[in-house]
């Protein structure tokens, strides 16, 4: 069986992508890159002074497209993405000098869309986010020493609903709501056994009514305003006066 004809192109009339180079006053190359006429197309490499690489892409008629990474002074890693049609898309990796990981997070068409983690220089992770259109959206966890520190959430990018901090031990710190990142609501405070410490009343970011204090066996402690001058009695006593 024959096979099928294919189109044929001539190659002739096809212009050449050539590689030039940029120089600084000592003759050191500072960019090496590919180029059709004058327009960047194919690998691109940036030179620190040291010699160092500084930067590494890949362009198509002119835009970023395909891998990026960005190097320190040293030549050490910093970051590394993928660029389309100049635009940043799918994950981003961030690294310490160690060349730890530090962070990823997505982009989808340039935009910041999806899961993004933060990671201490030992490998744990500090923060677990999440992106909807570039904005924060849903629950977002921060942590210290693979514990969890704080838990809040967001909506459209702002603080909206219940943000609760822990204390070492697991348990609740402070509790409290917030309505388009504004203070909205009961704060409460909570002693280490888990008893209400204090509950404050927040409306539009201001408390609202006097707050309610307890002690650690959940007691309302009443507090009563004292005299001036028993205050300065007081004083005098604890002065030895």
């Amino acid at each position: 069986m024959a096979l099928p004809s294919l189109p044929t192109k001539d190659l002739a009339s096809v212009p050449e992508a050539v590689v030039r180079e940029a120089l600084d006053g000592t003759g050191q190359t500072v960019v090496r890159a590919s180029f059709l006429g004058d327009v960047p197309h194919g690998p691109m490499q940036v030179f620190s002074a040291a010699g160092k690489p500084a930067m590494e892409a890949s362009y198509q008629a002119g835009v970023p497209h395909g891998a990026m990474r960005l190097f320190d002074e040293r030549g050490q890693l910093l970051q590394e993405t993928q660029r389309f049609g100049g635009v940043a898309e799918g994950t981003t990796r961030s690294y310490y000098p160690s060349g730890k990981l530090m962070q990823t997070h997505q982009h989808v068409r340039g935009t910041l869309h999806g899961d993004a983690v933060a990671y201490a220089e030992s490998g744990d992770v500090t923060a677990r986010l999440r992106y909807v259109a570039g904005r924060l959206e849903s629950e977002a966890t921060y942590y210290n020493e693979g514990r969890m520190v704080r838990r809040e959430q967001y909506r459209a990018g702002l603080l909206d609903g219940e943000v609760l901090d822990y204390l070492a031990s697991g348990g609740v710190a402070q509790s409290s709501t917030y309505v388009a990142s504004v203070l909205h609501g009961p704060l409460r405070r909570f002693w280490p056994n888990g008893q209400l410490m204090e509950e404050i009343a927040y409306r539009q970011g201001k408390p609202h009514g006097n707050p309610r204090r307890f002690d650690q066996a959940g007691h309302e402690v009443v507090e009563t305003a004292a005299s001036p001058g028993f205050m300065k009695s007081l004083e005098k006593l604890v002065r030895g006066g």
